[in-house]
């Protein structure tokens, strides 16, 4: 089959740890024999054309290098906060995503388009008369807790030929949102590199205990509540540190935090790392933590790279995030906000070593069942030729 894919995270170079999941599953594809054109936004630095593992990657250029401020920034999540240049470069950042998928699409002509977030990906395969996919991640499913985006959103759903979500979760608040479209839904999770992460078990720990997170930092993600709860631990006597790694608009807030609660030499920050050294980040640590606020995960794959790689977890209740990390087998669940239950089972893990080891073991079972690169290729595989055909996803 011919797949033509539009995405707008996408791994940039080698290592990028932007849309990973998104490539894992177009190299797979490949692998087992089908052929993947992938159309995403240029970056400054990435190439316009190229092949990653096998597939060929289109790269939409929406303005020079210095307006190219949109993609890959978090500008489609919080348009106001990424930069002041994101509002104004969204009309051409979107044109030209579509500009150039109309081209590709006419050149390649595919069997089936697939869609990775239903804006702007979705929106645009809605527009150019092909078969096509829609894939909800997360942050496009809160979007239509809005009424006008459900409005923009609705003849995108009612044209697409499948939705899937990566966790139930978001399926289960997509068919609420627009239940219209519930019979095209189905979970379909998404492929891990998992023998890479898997590499990071043979990581030494490192000595105090080190508690890590890695992600975004913007205010869902709860970093300020993990903070607070190692300060907590550190004030107990509990002998730990805290590895912050990542970027975004809260950061210099939590800086300032982090020298409130006195941590000093006891927090270590670094800006995003590729995928080539995450295993060993989190084969180093003793327990990374992911715990968001509310509804803001889609399903925290996170947590399940650190278990893959040997590290226990903690999350909270959001979102998708008890879909990895089923509470008392998988890792703990601390509860939402509350930096003196997060700090108590922090300190579960970090005491137990029986208990890590537990639920490392599970989490690891758990995730190589759910999110094994060829299974999750020949899912998707047999989605494309039964929308191919005319037939549906259910």
């Amino acid at each position: 089959m011919r797949i033509l894919t539009i995405t707008h995270n996408y791994p940039r170079w080698d290592g990028d740890r932007a849309g990973a999941f998104v490539a894992r599953l177009a190299a797979e594809t490949v692998t087992l024999g089908h052929t993947v054109r992938v159309v995403a936004p240029h970056a400054p630095g990435a190439g316009m054309r190229e092949i990653q593992h096998g597939v060929k990657v289109v790269r939409a250029r929406y303005g020079p290098d210095a307006l190219e401020r949109v993609g890959y920034t978090g500008a489609l999540r919080e348009p106001m906060r990424a930069t002041l240049l994101a509002p104004l470069m969204l009309p051409p950042f979107i044109g030209a995503l579509w500009r150039v998928a109309a081209n590709e699409a006419e050149k390649f002509n595919p069997h089936v388009v697939h869609a990775h977030w239903w804006m702007p990906g979705g929106w645009i395969a809605s527009r150019l008369g092909l078969p096509f996919v829609v894939t909800c991640h997360g942050t496009d499913v809160r979007l239509l807790e809005k009424s006008y985006w459900r409005a923009l959103a609705a003849p995108v759903m009612r044209r697409a030929s499948a939705i899937t979500t990566v966790s139930e979760f978001l399926a289960s608040d997509l068919r609420r949102l627009m239940p219209a479209v519930t019979s095209k839904i189905t979970v379909a999770p998404m492929p891990l590199d998992i023998e890479r992460f898997a590499s990071g078990a043979s990581a030494p720990k490192v000595s105090p205990p080190r508690v890590l997170f890695a992600g975004n930092l913007i205010a869902s993600k709860g970093v300020d509540v993990l903070i607070d709860a190692v300060a907590l631990l550190r004030d107990q006597g509990v002998q730990c540190q805290l590895r912050i790694i990542g970027a975004g608009p809260e950061e210099a807030k939590l800086h300032a935090l982090a020298a409130q609660r006195a941590l000093g030499d006891a927090v270590t920050w670094s800006p995003f790392i590729s995928q080539h050294e995450l295993p060993a980040e989190f084969g180093e640590a003793t327990v990374t933590a992911l715990v968001s606020r509310g509804q803001a995960e889609g399903l925290g794959l996170v947590l399940a790279e650190a278990l893959l790689a040997g590290s226990a977890v903690v999350g909270t209740a959001a979102g998708g995030i008890p879909e990895v990390v089923v509470d008392e087998q998988t890792g703990l669940i601390a509860l939402d906000g509350d930096a003196v239950d997060l700090a108590r089972q922090i300190d579960r893990l970090l005491a137990d070593r029986a208990l890590r080891e537990r639920t490392i073991e599970a989490g690891r079972a758990r995730i190589r069942a759910q999110h094994a690169p060829v299974a999750s290729a020949e899912r998707f595989i047999a989605l494309y030729k039964e929308v191919a055909k005319g037939g549906s996803a259910t």
